[in-house]
């Protein structure tokens, strides 16, 4: 879509047209397509807000319950491996058996160290998406309290912030499909 920028004789209003040879898009006046994003924004805003108040998070977090069972886990074989080396001392295992038990401990620990970090990895991803959800909300609410008062300059950044783009079709009939995409944390 492509903005024209009217004469101040002609047509004051500026409008959107399709550059796209052969579409059958038709012209779409600014305030218009302006109006109809407002309106589906608001909408997917509240349908946003019950979601996420529908999505209770449970009291304990499966994450952090995995964490202190790997992390005990870990603890508990570090100390078998210590076990293993007075056993060594004290005559009750041989060579051989030690460094089959050592190599076998040190590869369970190298395991649950990975999980470890697997599971650190996503604590992280999930502080992100709680983060950028905290964020996403009190901003489209401002754009959308503030619309009327922001310079052009501002609601272009602030939108880019809450919706990388949006698409707009007005069918031959009259009919305006807008298609909006926020950015919603992954």
């Amino acid at each position: 879509m492509k903005r024209n920028v009217p004469d101040k004789k002609r047509n004051p209003t500026p409008w959107y047209r399709c550059t796209a040879r052969g579409c059958d898009c038709r012209i779409m006046k600014c305030e218009m397509v302006e109006h109809e994003i407002l309106d589906a924004m608001e909408e997917w805003l509240d349908d946003y807000i019950i979601q996420l108040e529908a999505d209770t998070e449970p009291a304990i977090d499966p994450i952090e319950t995995a964490l202190i069972t790997v992390r005990g886990q870990i603890s508990t074989l570090q100390s078998q491996q210590e076990n293993i080396c007075e056993y060594l001392e004290k005559g009750v295992y041989t060579i051989d058996m030690f460094t089959k038990r050592n190599a076998t401990l040190a590869k369970e620990i190298q395991q649950l160290q990975s999980a470890e970090s697997d599971l650190l990895r996503q604590q992280g991803e999930g502080k992100q998406k709680k983060q950028a959800t905290s964020q996403i909300i009190p901003t489209t609410q401002h754009i959308l309290d503030n619309y009327d008062t922001l310079t052009i300059a501002e609601k272009n950044r602030l939108w880019k912030l809450v919706m990388p783009r949006a698409t707009v079709y007005r069918s031959p009939d009259n009919e305006l499909t807008v298609n909006i995409y926020p950015n919603l944390p992954k």
